[in-house]
């Protein structure tokens, strides 16, 4: 597993110093000879939290910046832990040099109880390394469920991206089913692209069956709900009832936010309402889905005239009729008094 943290192991690294023996004693979660070797560090000078907090392993590659925090978590010593955390009240979300916390080897090590505790006590659950790995990334490819669960329960975003895809996408890369299934549950996008692959391809080179058969049904529960809702919004719009409609089009949109057409319709909608901002930054994001759809110009050309911004609309309806010079409501907007001289001018 390329994408996966190095192991939160500091074995067989040459180093006699002070610090390095304090980190190798949080490390193997002998608290007694910890606080023994912090004392002498701090050479009674009072500020023990602050020499403990800046002892970082040096010149051990892939684990360069790591300090005490990381090595506690890695111990799986829940007393190691409370000390730094509420004795010394050190940073749970101290960085390494790759952007690791603590949480990263508390996950690796699969130990729930110090996740819990880190958790509880201020670990941010979304902390990105520099990679963008998250510890959900590391947890749902490890196959973790308790973790990737309480994870999620204390807030994760389900769809955080990095270098490697979003957790949906490690999970089908590795063939985890099991956490793919939760990431679903939770309303993971089985249609991200990242690196031009969805977690379907990855799943499918994994040859992982359940999960290409996870995906798929997925991927079918979406389009029939992306259906109703359709369907539920249309019906919203024939009673004038545009704010509902443009409820319906927002969680279809939730479902499918490359679907171009949604966006116009809501575009609509808020034109509608009189909403012209809101007309505008939808017509906007479907032009730059489809930007050779003569629609997604309509769109953005009448949203500009609701803003009264005759110059800009003008110029958008007149890109719209260049694609499809037949267009009857381009040429109708385009034949209103203020867009009309605007029009001329482009001629």
């Amino acid at each position: 597993m390329e994408w996966a943290p190095v192991p939160g192991s500091i074995d067989g690294a040459a180093a006699g110093s002070m610090e390095f023996k304090l980190i190798q004693a949080a490390f193997n979660g002998d608290l007694r000879r910890f606080k023994r070797l912090a004392k002498m560090l701090d050479m009674g000078r009072g500020r023990l939290a602050k020499f403990v907090g800046e002892v970082r392993v040096e010149g051990v590659p892939q684990l360069e910046g790591v300090g005490v925090m990381h090595a506690a978590a890695a111990s799986g010593s829940l007393a190691m832990c409370t000390y730094l955390v509420e004795t010394l009240q050190l940073d749970v979300n101290d960085v390494s040099n790759k952007g690791s916390t603590a949480l990263f080897n508390a996950v690796e090590l699969r130990n729930l109880d110090i996740i819990k505790y880190l958790l509880d006590h201020g670990a941010d659950p979304d902390h990105a390394m520099i990679c963008g790995l998250t510890p959900l990334h590391c947890a749902a490819g490890f196959g973790h469920c308790a973790i990737v669960k309480e994870l999620l329960a204390k807030g994760a975003y389900v769809d955080p991206v990095s270098v490697y895809g979003t957790p949906l996408h490690i999970a089908a890369l590795e063939g985890k089913d099991n956490t793919l299934k939760i990431l679903l549950d939770h309303d993971a996008d089985c249609n991200r692209v990242v690196n031009g692959k969805t977690p379907l391809l990855l799943a499918k080179r994994a040859a992982s069956e359940r999960c290409v058969e996870l995906l798929v049904e997925d991927k079918v529960v979406n389009g029939s709900k992306i259906a109703e809702l359709k369907s539920l919004a249309s019906r919203a719009a024939q009673i004038k009832d545009y704010l509902s409609a443009a409820e319906f089009y927002s969680k279809a949109i939730d479902l499918d936010p490359d679907d171009a057409t949604l966006l116009s319709n809501r575009s609509l909608c808020w034109l509608h309402m009189g909403d012209g901002d809101k007309a505008l930054l939808d017509a906007h994001e479907c032009r730059k889905k489809r930007p050779d759809w003569p629609k997604a110009c309509y769109r953005q050309g009448t949203a500009l005239m609701l803003l009264k911004d005759y110059r800009r609309a003008c110029e958008a309806l007149f890109d719209g009729l260049k694609l499809d010079p037949e267009n009857a409501e381009i040429e109708d907007a385009l034949r209103y008094p203020h867009t009309q001289s605007c029009y001329s001018l482009l001629l």
